[in-house]
């Protein structure tokens, strides 16, 4: 099936649903070998008194068996085609309408071939592992679940590939034949080229060169009359520079797994025997070592050529096209394109007498990877459209990995790996030590507990009291369905929580997780809410968040048994009791249910869709992968933004203020339905505004533009990071934020505001309100950002903060408080290193010292900044810096250059000022302090320093008087 010509149509229920049309079922339906197509012909002509002789009735037979296979291999292909799709995409359905009557599926089955089109892309028999069938009228349903590869033990080697794929589009010559590459065997072989390519030029220079020495020994060491595949190959390569050859004459040299003939017989065969077999040798050869692909020459090695008033020309032109068309793929950084040559060799006999020619085509090895054709292998775009996939992104599923944390930052745990997960899974890690996802798990959602079990608590009452009869109705259903044990979490609206824009007209949202049923989801209404929607749209609604909500616990969640979660529509009345009770009349298959032994995973990955969070440290790596939220980080994200539309959050160093501050942007735009523009996130520091800005989430600004800004139109959310760092020396940011908030007095916006007056840098007032203003507020006191020696020297930097008071509109009082509760969430050492007050000279060259020994552990300057206390020191220390690093590291050959916070080049070590690096964070820190003094910016400064850094923090003191301590 051409997609483009016949493209399948993917509809969105409760499910995500491809439909492929009317199909015939049946072992004996779609049996074409059987004698009734004849015996209906031969009815046929009876019946119109035909003439026709038997030859015509079974030439019409014939004709019409023809037909009939290839309409069935239609159909078969757009089965395959849709499940690949599902299998890569989550799991679904398949609805087909059965196109014979009176089928039974119970009866009938779906058919042999379709059977083993589906196990042919599984790449196993078990087939019920994958596949249920539901049939419901005319209609019958299969089942897709998820695509995970698989490990037999835990330290096991995997068994099947990351990705299903009806065709992988490589091959590989087996002695002299060739062979499709199955699934997990293109997996190692793609696995192995990126290995190779990756290897130093001059290392594999010389392992040529040792080849080739043990290759001269080896024809030293054996007799003359022995021939093996190297000789073949000579002999092929001196073949190739014959320009005439003997008509009948046998060649010196047979098969081998560089060599393959290829004999002719019809000269108007030619074009296209060559158009239709050389992709699959040159693939098998271009993969290897090279090869010859010779035709017209037989498996006896007589050469007979071809007969034909072809040109040389024409057949040279059909080869060049045909390996032109070719798809390739790069792993390393060249850009060679694959590459062969072919060549006409006429053939006469011995009075002279031509008798046609032989082409040859030489094959080049190519340095990565060459496909016959583009892989067959689908997947499903947004959930709505099935479209192949593209070679890269065939390649880059395929050999998906975990991200090595192991040098960036040895402080993770791995949470959720991409072994063995479906393919659209990405990695999840926390920090090491910190609240195990298990942990995690049993705050959020218990799966363990004995009999029904409310979460979160504080929400349960809360709706409890607002919706009088939620909990009656709630218990009654669950009496319905026989459930005494299980869990029921709450959320103001599921659909954010997944991403989804929050309807107005609900109440809020109720998962239903049990042992022995399906996951269900509960939305929640009152009666007058109806007039604003009516049920069958909030039905809708509904179908639409729980279908997102299983996508996420397969490829967000890494779930990987059978699972759907059932929507339902509840209206409570005015007298507290339902008012109206929908649901969508879904059939699904018994397996689905959720057995004992899947709920602690199916909790797990649950776990994972509401907190995980993309990393920070994506972008530096250059891969994505995610990291999870505290207990408290989500309990802020998950307020009522209703009614929680001003808030501060004070935060201490480490504790995650910024996470916060952009996973709460995202929540608002899916509770109030706006824009990205809508919502202004303004920090004090440039470096950290760019930041936020490449995500494209909000608008961002400093302080500084916001107050020459005009944005009283345009936004109606506000986000202020950093606020302990403001200033009100010129405008009144604080007044101007909160003008713009509340510009429509009766819809009022959200003004969050998150700050630290632990790392306030200057003595000047920062512009907001009296402490005894900032209210409501909430606190994260939890380090999840710096190893406990780090974190420890913190604490006591923080301690000496307040051991000074000397700031009045700064809440002393309150931040004893936060201290006391502060705690290092996970127990990695780290490195702490406070070294002697130094000269600026010796302090370069301590700098240069340790960061050569980080690069000969692994470490990259991606990992590494230097942070001074002013921008002057910064551009003191550059050249400095740049002077000594530059011998060392041509030995090393690697290029590693300086820049400012927020420009940051991939592999460069950040040289900037604390101030414009705050909000921003990296593996390996050295801090370049002034002798420290009496002033508490000073001493805010040194605890800014410390914080930056994860894993290593270096402090170095620079004594101005040139003298060392």
């Amino acid at each position: 099936m051409n997609a483009a010509e016949d493209q399948l149509l993917v509809s969105l229920t409760t499910e995500v649903v491809v439909n492929v049309g009317p199909v015939r079922f049946g072992e004996a339906q779609r049996d074409t070998k059987t004698e009734t197509l004849k015996a209906k012909v031969r009815e046929q002509s009876m019946k119109e008194k035909s003439k026709k002789s038997n030859k015509d009735i079974e030439k019409e037979a014939s004709s019409s068996k023809k037909e009939l296979e290839e309409e069935l291999g239609s159909q078969r292909t757009k089965l395959a085609q849709a499940a690949c799709a599902l299998l890569n995409s989550g799991g679904g359905v398949i609805r087909a309408e059965i196109e014979n009557e009176g089928y039974s599926y119970k009866q009938h089955k779906i058919g042999l071939d379709i059977e083993n089109s589906f196990r042919d892309c599984i790449q196993s028999d078990l087939f019920s592992q994958y596949f249920d069938i539901v049939q419901e009228g005319s209609c019958l349903q299969i089942w897709v679940k998820t695509w995970s590869s698989e490990n037999v033990s835990q330290h096991a080697v995997v068994s099947k590939a990351r990705l299903c794929c009806l065709k992988t589009g490589l091959f590989q010559r087996s002695a002299t034949s060739i062979v499709k590459t199955k699934p997990l065997e293109a997996l190692l072989f793609l696995k192995a080229k990126r290995a190779s390519a990756k290897k130093d030029p001059a290392e594999m220079a010389g392992l040529s060169r040792k080849r080739a020495r043990l290759w001269d020994n080896a024809q030293q060491s054996r007799g003359a009359d022995v021939q093996v595949e190297e000789d073949i190959l000579q002999a092929a390569a001196r073949f190739f520079k014959r320009d005439k050859l003997g008509y009948r004459e046998f060649l010196d040299f047979a098969e081998s797994t560089e060599v393959e003939f290829k004999g002719l017989q019809k000269a108007e065969d030619i074009l296209g025997f060559v158009g239709t077999t050389l992709p699959r040798y040159a693939c098998a050869f271009a993969n290897a070592r090279g090869g010859y692909l010779i035709f017209g020459v037989g498996n006896d090695r007589q050469v007979t050529g071809y007969e034909g008033s072809l040109q040389a020309e024409q057949l040279e032109i059909k080869v060049q096209e045909t390996m032109d068309v070719l798809p390739y793929f790069h792993f390393c950084t060249s850009l060679e394109k694959f590459r062969g040559q072919c060549k006409t060799m006429p053939i006469y006999d011995a009075d002279g007498t031509r008798h046609g020619c032989v082409l040859a085509v030489r094959i080049e090895p190519f340095c990565c990877v060459v496909f016959e054709a583009a892989p067959d292998s689908w997947i499903l775009k947004d959930h709505r459209e099935m479209r192949k996939l593209r070679v890269d992104e065939w390649i880059e599923l395929m050999i998906a990995e975990d991200p090595d944390l192991s040098h960036f930052a040895p402080g993770f745990q791995i949470e959720l790996s991409r072994s063995c997960k479906p393919p659209l899974a990405k990695t999840v890690y926390s920090a090491k030590d910190l609240t195990c996802l298990k942990d995690l798990r049993s705050s959020l959602c218990p799966g363990d507990s004995s009999g029904i079990t409310h979460k979160p608590e504080e929400l349960c009452a809360e709706l409890f009291y607002e919706y009088p009869g939620l909990e009656n109705i709630l218990n009654k259903k669950m009496e319905e369905l026989q459930i005494s044990k299980g869990v029921l979490i709450f959320s103001r609206s599921w659909a954010v929580d997944v991403g989804l824009p929050q309807h107005l007209c609900v109440a809020c949202d109720v998962l239903l997780v049990a042992t022995d049923t399906v996951p269900r989801l509960y939305t929640m209404t009152v009666d007058k809410n109806y007039l604003v929607s009516p049920a069958s749209l909030l039905l809708d609604y509904s179908s639409s968040v729980a279908r997102t909500l299983k996508q996420k616990l397969v490829n967000e969640g890494g779930y990987t048994q059978k699972v759907c979660v059932i929507p339902h529509v509840i209206e409570i009345g005015s007298n507290g009791k339902i008012k109206t009770d929908l649901r969508l009349p879904v059939s699904y298959p018994p397996a689905y249910e959720v057995s004992r032994g899947d709920l602690e995973e199916l909790m797990q990955a649950l776990t994972i869709v509401l907190l995980r969070f993309r990393s920070f440290l994506s972008d530096q790596l250059g891969c994505e992968f995610f990291n999870l939220l505290t207990i408290k980080q989500h309990e802020i994200l998950t307020k009522n933004l209703h009614k929680s539309k001003k808030l501060f959050v004070y935060g201490l160093p480490g504790s995650g203020k910024t996470i916060v501050a952009l996973q709460i942007i995202e929540k608002i735009k899916n509770v109030f339905h706006c824009s990205a523009d809508e919502i202004l996130y303004i920090c004090e520091n440039r470096p950290l505004c760019e930041f936020v800005r490449a995500k494209d989430a909000c608008q961002a600004v400093t302080r500084f533009s916001f107050l020459r800004g005009k944005y009283t139109q345009s936004v109606k959310h506000i986000i202020i990071d950093e606020a302990q760092n403001f200033r009100s020396e010129e405008d009144d940011w604080y007044e101007k934020a909160v003008k713009i908030t509340q510009a429509a007095a009766h819809k009022p916006g959200v003004l969050w505001i998150f700050l630290d007056y632990l790392q306030k840098t200057h003595p000047m007032d920062c512009g907001l309100p009296p402490p005894n203003l900032q209210q409501p507020q909430e606190w994260l006191t939890v380090g999840v950002r710096n190893a406990t020696k780090i974190y420890d020297a913190m604490k006591e930097q923080m301690q000496r903060i307040l051991g000074t008071p000397n700031e009045p509109d700064i809440p002393y009082e309150q931040l004893y408080n936060l201290v006391s509760e502060a705690r290092c969430g996970h127990s990695l050492g780290g490195v702490l290193v406070q070294a002697e007050a130094r000269d600026e000279n010796a302090i370069a060259d301590y700098i240069v010292g340790k960061c050569l020994q980080y690069f000969r552990d692994g470490y990259s300057g991606a990992n590494i900044a230097v942070l001074c206390d002013t921008v002057p020191e910064s551009k003191k220390y550059q050249p400095l810096l740049k002077s000594r690093m530059s011998g060392p590291m041509r030995k090393l050959k690697l290029s590693i250059d300086f820049t400012e916070a927020g420009n940051e080049k991939r592999g460069s070590i950040v040289l900037d000022s604390v101030r414009r690096f705050s909000g921003l964070e990296r593996g390996i820190v050295f801090g370049i302090s002034l002798h420290p003094g009496p002033t508490v910016v000073t001493e805010n400064l040194l605890l800014c320093m410390m914080s930056r850094a994860n894993l290593h923090y270096h402090l170095l003191f620079e004594d101005q008087r040139g003298e060392r301590s």
